[in-house]
């Protein structure tokens, strides 16, 4: 699967996980937009744990706020 583009949200209810640990959450909302501080496009995207994992902290149903910016490795994929 291709990458998204930083100049598109993800669509609402999107399946995404975090690299490396493989957390499940789906997306909430998304903005694209550019970063302040580094003046590079940027996507902010709400997303909501589908799954609890005590051991991580993650608590199903809570929401966390995840931030893309060109150039950097995302801590988020989107799942297939």
């Amino acid at each position: 699967m291709a990458a998204t583009p930083l100049t598109t949200p993800l669509p609402t209810g999107t399946q995404v996980f975090t690299v490396g640990t493989f957390y499940p959450a789906e997306v909430v909302s998304s903005e694209v937009g550019t970063a302040p501080f580094l003046k590079v496009p940027m996507r902010r995207s709400v997303v909501r744990w589908t799954e609890s994992i005590p051991a991580a902290g993650v608590v199903k149903g809570e929401t966390d706020v995840m931030f893309e910016f060109q150039g950097r490795v995302s801590r988020f994929c989107v799942s297939s």
